[in-house]
């Protein structure tokens, strides 16, 4: 999506003797920047093929969530494959030598395919929010149906930014030099298409991950609070009296008796065993001298209740060590996949949305605008990266693709 021509700008004496020819670049620029945009463009291509092949063949990653990221990477391959050679063949050449009909196609598929990639990653985080904050009822509803009614949206809304400078939304002076092609200047258009494309998906996307890290958040603690009632609950049963039935058998000394657990709701058998009906269930006795160290302490005495708690503090410690690192990892998740696309097209469509009201007073270095141009492209390829780290489903079948060792189960 080249906002506008980021290669030398002529002054008011160049525009009246019309276009001229744009400054030869040297051997060893075309050089580098071929086999660093090269090289961009084939993992582009890789890491996004990788991913469609791994969803297509892999049964157990085919589902509504996945296919959403399937359909990401086939449109970020759309951009490594249809926009990404021509960008760099322009920017190499540093002026557009494929002629006007083929500069309106190039446009288009930029802006088409920028925009539907952008789109995609709204689909995800509302596919994600519904899922999180109603994932009873979204089951039912989270149909391959509603997947491809998403990526229909995307694909449309794209289409209606794409097409109007096609019909005739632009200014005369976007064709005026045929070394440059540039997106449609119109101020109306500008605005049209920033928001559409840009603006609006950001918003939302903030909105919705806002609202999944605070479902994500809540659920978490919601299952330390759990674990702690739980913990209570132990701690009243441990410290809760038991009801006992002592029988004192004192020998000759004094020194010794004997304690016989018996429940008082029904009439004892012989031998301290419990009536259940006609059958007699025998019961443990515990023996127990008055003067030895060795002795075990009954369930209610202070030092059973007090080994019970430094347990259950011990559980509950460690479960809110447990959340909170899932909610670290969730911040780092969110951060990841919110910071990734903001600092890879927020600079591009800031210049897009304000070079085309200051052209005569606003001033940006030719290398600068080329950065922020290939800035925006590099999201086709960190869009992979990014959902296969965070996806070990995905990056197991990636290992198998890779080692050529991939059988369809």
């Amino acid at each position: 999506m080249d906002p506008v021509s980021t290669h030398t700008e002529w002054g008011d004496n160049d525009k009246e003797k019309g276009s001229r020819s744009v400054p030869e670049v040297e051997l060893s620029y075309q050089v580098i920047t071929s086999l660093l945009l090269g090289a961009l463009i084939l993992c582009s291509i890789f890491g996004n093929a990788c991913v469609v092949a791994a969803i297509a063949l892999e049964r157990s990653l085919q589902n509504v969530a996945n296919y959403l990221i399937g359909s990401l990477a086939v449109t970020d391959l759309m951009v490594s494959v249809l926009v990404l050679p021509m960008a760099a063949l322009y920017q190499v050449l540093n002026k557009w030598t494929l002629g006007q009909e083929i500069c309106d196609i190039f446009i288009s598929l930029d802006v088409l395919c920028c925009t539907s990639s952008i789109l995609h990653l709204c689909a995800i985080a509302l596919d994600r929010y519904w899922a999180i904050t109603d994932p009873i009822d979204y089951v039912n509803k989270r149909t391959p149906r509603r997947a491809v009614l998403l990526i229909s949206v995307t694909w449309l809304i794209g289409f209606s930014i794409s097409i109007p400078p096609m019909l005739g939304w632009r200014k005369a002076e976007d064709r005026a030099n045929p070394d440059a092609c540039t997106i449609s200047q119109d101020p109306g258009y500008t605005i049209y298409s920033t928001f559409g494309a840009f603006y609006i998906p950001l918003i939302l996307m903030l909105v919705l991950y806002g609202r999944i890290f605070k479902a994500a958040r809540f659920q978490v603690w919601k299952t330390v609070k759990k674990s702690e009632k739980a913990k209570v609950s132990d701690k009243c049963l441990a410290v809760s009296p038991a009801i006992f039935h002592k029988k004192v058998n004192v020998d000759a000394g004094g020194k010794n008796w004997k304690h016989s657990v018996e429940p008082t709701s029904k009439p004892s058998c012989v031998n301290g065993a419990v009536n259940h009906g006609e059958n007699c269930e025998s019961l443990e006795i515990i023996e127990v001298t008055n003067n030895s160290k060795n002795h075990l302490p009954l369930p209610n005495t202070p030092q059973s209740s007090h080994e019970v708690e430094n347990r259950n503090e011990k559980n509950a410690e460690a479960k809110r060590k447990i959340a909170l690192a899932r909610e670290r990892k969730t911040v780092k998740t969110l951060g990841i996949i919110m910071g990734t696309f903001i600092f890879c097209w927020l600079p591009f469509f800031i210049v897009a949305l304000v070079l085309p009201f200051c052209a005569d007073s606003c001033y940006m270095p030719e290398w600068l605008g080329a950065v922020i141009n290939w800035l925006g492209y590099s999201n086709s390829l960190l869009n992979p990266i990014i959902y296969a780290y965070f996806n070990k489903d995905i990056q197991s079948a990636f290992k198998k693709i890779i080692k050529c060792k991939f059988h369809r189960q």
